[in-house]
């Protein structure tokens, strides 16, 4: 198998890297290139005496390189990889290092399968419970502070609070972490921000967007205090927004639920120093969403993920949750991709059920995915200030104002097309649209959308 030259791009770290990349893809610079199934390999002249030794799995998508680059994949990655996207690399004996590198992960692989099927250790559950009742009773402590603090926030009014420097919001969300609340923290962190931000189209105004914000944490707030009231499904979603993590061993009770995956978008963020990789895929069959979340910090590699545009044919499992979104990849491997469709693709009525919906179940929700199909992209509005939205004849979502908005209209030229996008009930930020039987995805890093996939 082979990607395509968009499909690499967009694993670039950043748009730094996608430059760099492009500019190491000659065949001229490569020595040794060589392939065995979906691994290929070469040596690139570098810095170093020695030339840098770069392997990579077209399957995982995943890469080596010996060069003291710390970003994943690197410059030498991307460009091996764009190398053979533009003429398939020829089959070959691989070299010992490249050999060594397969039987690592190959290893690696049969190692945690085993683990997978050895029996669980014994577990203290004395002491388990014991350290579940510690955070319990801080998570407990935090929700106090946190009712008191919004309590104060509300007495004093939304023009006071505008009005606070950020120090005010991080001392509070440094509590909450304190208390083992991060889910919260990170919400009251985005606060100062959407006070900051300048009006535009597609997005409330600043003091409305504050009290939505509040008025959230509220809602999360009050149901956090009402656990026992919910179903097991509506209460572990409340814990996950509250901050608590998924144990192995619940998601190893999670059942599967396999089918063809079409790779939609990747979409990187920046959270608390992390970065923060989002995978949205939709099931052929199924038509079920799915958001595969990794974390990673600076100088660690995010795990390999399917790229976008392609098929993750095998099992996910979705956290517990309701209504269900997140989940984790099981078994399975990517492919290319069987046609260039959005399943699920309905009415911008439909999408817009299909959120309150979702807000019914989970009122706290900052955005929902959503899937429209047959639209056409065009301005809401007279004048050069006005929004744009994608609208069929039930209706229409306005468009958020973003750097890739041109780049988005110009590929849709006034066609029916197909958009997948975040919706927060003011604007739609779009990850994909297919048009004419082609996937378009934005990237992760850069403003402009890639032709990732022809049907």
């Amino acid at each position: 198998m082979s990607l395509t030259t968009a499909q690499i791009l967009d694993l670039a770290p950043d748009a730094s890297s996608r430059k760099a990349g492009q500019d190491q893809a000659k065949p001229q610079k490569w020595a040794g290139l060589g392939r065995a199934g979906t691994v290929i390999w070469g040596e690139i002249k570098g810095s170093g005496a020695s030339p840098y030794r770069t392997v990579a799995d077209l399957a995982g998508p995943s890469s080596k390189c010996t060069c003291p680059s710390r970003k994943f994949p690197c410059k030498h990655g991307l460009g091996l990889m764009l190398v053979d996207a533009s003429a398939p690399i020829a089959e070959g004996e691989p070299p010992d290092w490249a050999a060594a590198w397969m039987k690592g992960r190959e290893s690696r692989a049969a190692a945690a399968e085993t683990r997978a099927k050895e029996p669980a250790k014994p577990v203290d559950e004395r002491a388990q419970a014991k350290r579940r009742q510690a955070r319990e009773d801080r998570v407990a402590a935090a929700l106090d502070e946190l009712d008191l603090w919004l309590r104060d926030l509300m007495r004093r009014g939304l023009a006071a609070a505008r009005s606070e420097p950020y120090a005010f919001w991080d001392r509070m969300a440094g509590r909450l972490v304190d208390g083992q609340a991060p889910g919260l923290a990170r919400r009251v962190r985005t606060l100062p921000g959407l006070i900051a931000a300048a009006p535009q189209a597609g997005a409330p105004r600043p003091e409305a967007a504050l009290g939505l914000g509040l008025g959230r944490l509220a809602l999360l707030l009050r149901a956090a205090r009402r656990l026992d009231a919910l179903s097991p499904e509506q209460a572990a979603g409340v814990r996950a927004a509250l901050g608590y993590p998924v144990t192995a061993e619940e998601m190893a009770a999670r059942p599967d639920q396999a089918d063809t995956w079409a790779v939609l978008a990747h979409a990187v963020e920046e959270e608390d120093r992390l970065t923060a990789r989002s995978v949205w895929l939709v099931g052929r069959a199924s038509g079920a969403l799915a958001q595969v979340i990794d974390y990673g910090t600076a100088g660690s590699p995010l795990p390999p993920a399917p790229a976008a545009g392609q098929d993750f044919s095998g099992a996910l499992a979705f956290q517990p949750g309701d209504p269900p979104l997140r989940a984790v990849f099981r078994e399975g491997r990517a492919g290319p991709a069987a046609g260039a469709v959005l399943p699920g693709a309905a009415s911008v009525a439909a999408a817009r059920d299909a959120f309150a919906d979702a807000l019914s179940r989970a009122p706290w929700l900052e955005r929902w995915p959503v899937r429209l199909g047959s639209v056409r992209l065009g301005r809401l509005a007279a004048g050069s200030a006005a929004a744009f939205a994608a609208g069929d004849e039930t209706g229409s979502l306005a468009l958020r104002a973003e750097p890739r908005l041109p780049s988005l209209l110009a590929v849709a030229a006034g066609r029916p097309v197909d958009l997948f996008g975040l919706y927060d009930g003011y604007g739609l930020s779009p990850l994909a649209l297919i048009a004419e039987g082609r996937l378009y995805a934005m990237p992760a890093q850069d403003s402009q959308p890639v032709l990732l996939q022809v049907a």
